[in-house]
C-alpha cells in the first residue's frame, strides 16, 4: 500500500525589519544606564539605575528654519528675542536658518513637537541619549575638550556643528550651544523615588527642567548628569532651545 508523503510545514515568516527612523532622527535602543550622580549637586543624587524603552530623538536641535515653518502653518506662536543674544535679525534672517531657535518657552517647545508629530523627551531619555550605556561624563567621552562644544562662546553655533563631539548615539550638541527643554516638572528629590523604568515627573509644580548647558556656560561645567536647570513653563531666554523625541 503506498505511503503518503508528509506535507512539509510552511516556511517560517521572515521577520520584518523595523522601519528606518524619520530623516534627522536617531533610534535610541532600549537600554539600562545609571542616571544621576553620587557626588554631584543634591538634585543630581542619588545615582540610580534606569531602564528605558526604545525611542527616537532628533539628531539636531530645532533650528530657526524649522520653527518658522511651524509658525507659518499656524502650529506655533512666534518666539521672543528676535535678535538672539548678539545678532540682529537672528530669528528671521535666512543667514541663521541652521542655528538653534532660542527664546521658546516650554509651552512653545511642546507645541512645536506636537505639530511635528513628536513630543519633548523625558529627562531620563535626554540623559541616556547624551551619556549612553557607558555613562560618559561628556557626550564625546570622559575628557573635556573645548573644541568639541559651544561653551564660553559669544553666541550659538549651527545645529550641525561639532560633529566630533556627538553622543554615543550620534546626537549633536548635547553639551553646550543651547540648553534644551525636557518634559519633566522639576523636583529636587525626584531621583530618590523615581520609577526604575521609563521615569518621568509630571507633578509638583510649574517649573520645567532644561538640560545640557549652553554657549554661555563655562567650559566643562555641563557634564551629562548635571545642569538640571529649571524655570516656569512660561519662561524664555536667549540660550534655551529644544529638540523633540517620538515613540518608534
Amino acid at each position: 500500500m503506498p505511503t503518503a508523503t508528509p506535507t512539509p510545514p510552511p516556511p517560517s515568516p521572515t521577520p520584518e525589519s523595523p522601519p528606518p527612523p524619520p530623516p534627522d532622527m536617531v533610534m535610541i535602543p532600549a537600554g539600562t544606564f545609571l542616571m544621576g550622580s553620587s557626588t554631584g549637586a543634591p538634585d543630581e543624587q542619588p545615582e540610580h539605575e534606569v531602564t528605558l524603552d526604545a525611542f527616537l530623538l532628533d539628531r539636531f536641535e530645532v533650528s530657526n528654519a524649522d520653527y518658522r515653518r511651524c509658525v507659518a502653518e499656524g502650529g506655533c506662536t512666534q518666539t521672543g528675542f528676535a535678535d538672539g543674544f548678539t545678532r540682529p535679525g537672528y530669528r528671521d534672517d535666512p543667514a541663521f536658518n541652521n542655528f538653534p531657535v532660542v527664546g521658546a518657552t516650554w509651552e512653545q517647545a511642546a507645541a512645536y513637537c506636537r505639530w511635528a508629530g513628536k513630543r519633548l523627551p523625558t529627562e531620563a531619555e535626554w540623559e541616556y541619549a547624551a551619556s549612553g550605556p557607558e555613562n560618559r561624563i561628556w557626550p564625546w567621552g570622559n575628557t573635556f575638550n573645548p573644541a568639541l562644544t559651544a561653551a564660553s562662546a559669544p553666541d550659538t553655533q549651527p545645529v550641525d556643528s561639532h560633529p566630533d563631539g556627538v553622543s554615543p548615539f550620534g546626537i549633536f550638541n548635547m553639551a553646550g550651544n543651547v540648553n534644551e527643554w525636557v518634559q519633566d516638572v522639576y523636583d529636587e528629590t525626584f531621583y530618590s523615588r523615581s520609577p526604575a523604568r521609563n521615569p518621568v515627573n509630571l507633578e509638583g509644580g510649574d517649573r520645567r527642567v532644561f538640560r545640557g548647558g549652553s554657549f554661555a556656560n563655562p567650559d566643562g561645567s555641563f557634564y551629562t548628569t548635571s545642569r538640571r536647570y529649571h524655570q516656569a513653563f512660561s519662561f524664555a531666554d536667549v540660550d534655551i532651545g529644544f529638540r523633540c523625541a517620538a515613540n518608534p
